[in-house]
């Protein structure tokens, strides 16, 4: 539609003209020939000046929207700013102001969108990690520099699968596996003298993946060097403590020919000695679990005998403290384990469970099995643990209680033990545990 201001411009000619075709057509009788032709004449031009009014108008107009479409279409691909210049009388000037603004908006979003991946580029390139995504048929789409720098190629990787351009096996399989399961992998690979962690990533879009390769060459080797040097220490320490341990307790055997005051010093001798001895061997075990490469192997074994085992060791000490150590009632099942694994990490729940479960209290031990898998959960009705604690209750030499723990004989290490001894047979362990209300630690088997 035209503006109000283009039709009363317009509209003057046109109802002249109409006027004057209304006395030629309806008054001929009384018009002479010459006066008849002299007002045709008249109505006929103001028709044609009232047509090349429009069509001037209309050309005019077609020329603001084809300029207005140039200037959005530059403004949506960043264009330097340039306005749509229309005079201030034109009817066509607030359309233009409005078309001015929105290219503005246009050309700002589109620089902020360019800067964004430019930034997002710069990143992916200088990114000391390699870097590669698929698509849903588990091809490669894209990979960055870094990923040439870690990794071994044949060809280009892209438009293949990662094995047939990238062979590093372990490559393949954390793709497979995460293309599979929708959930983040990873594994480590020995690539030459370097050592890769490779972790596969799902993407958003429901089907293509991200690999990840980050170089854990040094990590490694300060972890050797730190793993070397404890154990290298513990079994340097480990014969003069077995020494001083034997001679307090040879010395307390006889305590009746020594001095009444000699018998408290040799009673803390003989329990620091015990501590620490204790302390060693377990530093010594963690570090024979780290050295491990790779899994503990597993095999089926049936759960029942293994544990009635591992509570015929702790027996006299609960009945020495009161406490009633129980198996549950439940069909013998088997599991994937390691036997010498799960039986320490056993352990270490019931000795805890002791340690923390005051005179006449109870400490039940449970196998579970259903849809979830296979579990084995040692519960105790001791002091609990609060909820402030859960997270960092596995951490090595993580107390709740100092105090309580040293008098109880704690190393600071058996739940570390744990969590690792179960990391290495693929299992995972689980606290649920309410201040004053006792605790409960689950081992979940791999299935």
């Amino acid at each position: 539609m035209l503006p109000k201001t283009l039709l009363a411009t317009l509209a003057l000619p046109v109802l002249v003209a109409a006027y004057l075709l209304g006395l030629t057509f309806l008054a001929p009788a009384t018009l002479s020939p010459t006066a008849f032709r002299a007002l045709a004449g008249i109505a006929g031009a103001g028709i044609l000046a009232s047509a090349w009014g429009m069509f001037v108008v209309t050309r005019t107009h077609q020329a603001h929207i084809a300029e207005a479409a140039e200037l959005l279409r530059r403004a949506r691909g960043g264009s330097p700013p340039r306005q749509l210049s229309v005079p201030r009388a034109d009817p066509f000037r607030p359309l233009a102001d409005v078309i001015n603004e929105v290219a503005d908006d246009l050309r700002t979003q589109h620089i902020g969108a360019q800067t964004e991946r430019m930034l997002d580029a710069a990143m992916v390139r200088e990114t000391p990690n390699g870097l590669l995504l698929t698509d849903g048929a588990g091809r490669v789409v894209r990979y960055n520099p870094a990923l040439a720098r870690l990794l071994p190629f044949v060809g280009d990787p892209v438009g293949r699968t990662p094995i047939e351009g990238i062979p590093v096996h372990e490559f393949q399989e954390v793709i497979d596996e995460t293309r599979r399961t929708r959930q983040p992998s990873e594994r480590v690979a020995t690539v030459g003298r370097r050592e890769v962690l490779v972790r596969g990533i799902p993407l958003a879009d429901g089907a293509g993946c991200m690999g990840v390769v980050l170089d854990i060459t040094s990590m490694r080797a300060a972890e050797r060097a730190r793993r070397d040097f404890v154990a290298n220490v513990s079994h340097e320490l480990r014969t003069p403590v077995t020494a001083l341990y034997g001679y307090a307790e040879s010395l307390l055997e006889d305590r009746a020919q020594l001095p009444e005051w000699s018998h408290p010093m040799l009673e803390a001798m003989h329990r620091n000695a015990r501590r620490l001895a204790a302390l060693i061997e377990d530093v010594l075990q963690l570090s024979k679990i780290e050295a491990r490469q790779g899994d503990l192997p597993l095999a089926p074994e049936p759960l029942r005998p293994v544990v009635k085992e591992v509570l015929a060791r702790f027996t006299d000490r609960a009945r020495q403290k009161g406490i009633a150590l129980t198996l549950a009632d439940c069909p013998d099942v088997e599991a994937r384990i390691s036997g010498e694994a799960f039986e320490h990490a056993l352990g270490n729940l019931v000795d805890n469970a002791l340690k923390y479960t005051d005179a006449n209290g109870k400490v039940e031990v449970v196998i579970h099995t259903g849809q979830d898998g296979t579990s084995v959960s040692v519960t105790d009705d001791g002091v609990g643990v609060a909820a402030i604690h859960h997270e960092r209750i596995f951490e090595r030499f993580y107390r709740v209680d100092a105090g309580r723990s040293r008098d109880a004989g704690g190393t600071g290490l058996g739940l570390a033990l744990v969590k690792h001894l179960c990391f290495a047979m693929q299992a995972e362990v689980v606290l649920t545990s309410t201040l004053g209300q006792g605790s409960t630690f689950t081992l979940r088997l791999p299935r």
